[in-house]
């Protein structure tokens, strides 16, 4: 050390001063990504249900993916990254699309059935999951804490979906599924796909989500005709033609696909894990404004306690844990 660069006692606070403003910034920076990307994700699931009736699930994921594939890989061309889980990803980076990609097949499935706001109620029953996974698979314990959450979390469900035999059918089952997909991939991806870039992992899976619509939408192309059914069909029809509107709303979908997987990404590496775990919950506010503004299907209080209760628990599951040893698979 120089004898310029010795201790200085005023240099020391200013450091740490500077270090907070710009942990301060960083944080804030995080938490405006990653509301953002969950505004633009329910607004985007809500879109999926409000006109499921000008395309085929097999057509929006095989068009959708296909197109937020050219504006990832644009983005990774002037970046240059991502290049390992782009060209040689990893068994694991591809057991997180497989995931991911039954998570959104059985999510959009059960939309055209449910109210929105019960089935993201459904849906972000996510972190209950994750903690009994990572419990299952990374040896993390269930602490008493987590044990709370999800107690709650059951009690907030039953409150949002208030089951009667009236509204009990087998699409109720689709987003818990979906949920389930979900927290299956956030504990794989922790476990095993650290090292492998944001970016890459967001190209592998809308590359699976192309692959998979593309030959969803051939086998369903081949299937029909010998059917006779000629009802219009959200999930078993195949190719339907597009109007200019039909095509707009799908490009539109896929520009918010890719923002959500960049911001994503920048919100996780710009903030605590966390605080965003803790905005990321932000989804279920914003899917019961849309279900107002674009349903006008306005909760009843019994639904809107379960959805708050829900989100508490959510929040409760993304509290600081003490740190275990991971186990591997």
């Amino acid at each position: 050390m120089a004898i310029g660069d010795r201790y200085n006692p005023m240099h020391s606070k200013m450091g740490k001063f500077m270090e907070n403003i710009i942990s301060r910034n960083t944080t804030f920076l995080g938490v405006i990504l990653i509301t953002s990307a969950v505004c633009l994700l329910s607004l985007s699931d809500a879109l999926v249900k409000l006109h499921n009736d000008r395309f085929s699930i097999a057509q929006l994921i095989f068009l959708r993916s296909a197109l937020a594939c050219v504006f990832l890989l644009v983005i990774w061309r002037f970046k240059k990254r991502g290049t390992k889980s782009l060209l040689r990803p990893t068994r694991w980076v591809i057991v997180r699309s497989l995931l991911l990609c039954a998570m959104w097949l059985l999510y959009y499935c059960g939309l055209p059935d449910l109210s929105f706001a019960v089935a993201a109620a459904a849906l972000y029953t996510a972190p209950l999951f994750m903690a009994v996974f990572a419990r299952l698979i990374l040896g993390t314990p269930i602490d008493l804490p987590d044990q709370a959450a999800l107690g709650a979390g059951l009690i907030g469900v039953v409150m949002a979906v208030q089951p009667s035999p009236e509204n009990l059918s087998p699409s109720l089952l689709l987003p818990f599924g979906a949920a389930a997909c979900y927290a299956m991939a956030a504990v794989l991806t922790r476990a095993h796909c650290r090292n492998e870039t944001s970016l890459g992992m967001a190209i592998n899976l809308n590359l699976c989500l192309a692959v998979g619509g593309g030959i969803a939408l051939m086998g369903l192309e081949w299937i029909n005709p010998m059917t006779e059914v000629t009802t219009p069909s959200f999930l078993m029809d195949g190719w339907r033609t597009l109007s200019l509107m039909d095509f707009s709303i799908i490009c539109l979908l896929a520009a918010f696909m890719t923002y959500i997987a960049i911001a994503v990404a920048q919100a996780y590496k710009t903030s605590t894990s966390i605080t965003v775990g803790l905005f990321d919950n932000a989804y279920l506010f914003f899917a019961v404004v849309w279900s107002i503004m674009f349903f006008d299907d306005l909760p009843n209080i019994m639904s809107l306690a379960g959805i708050t209760l829900l989100a508490g628990a959510a929040v409760m599951s993304a509290l600081p844990r003490r740190n275990v040893r991971l186990k591997t698979l």
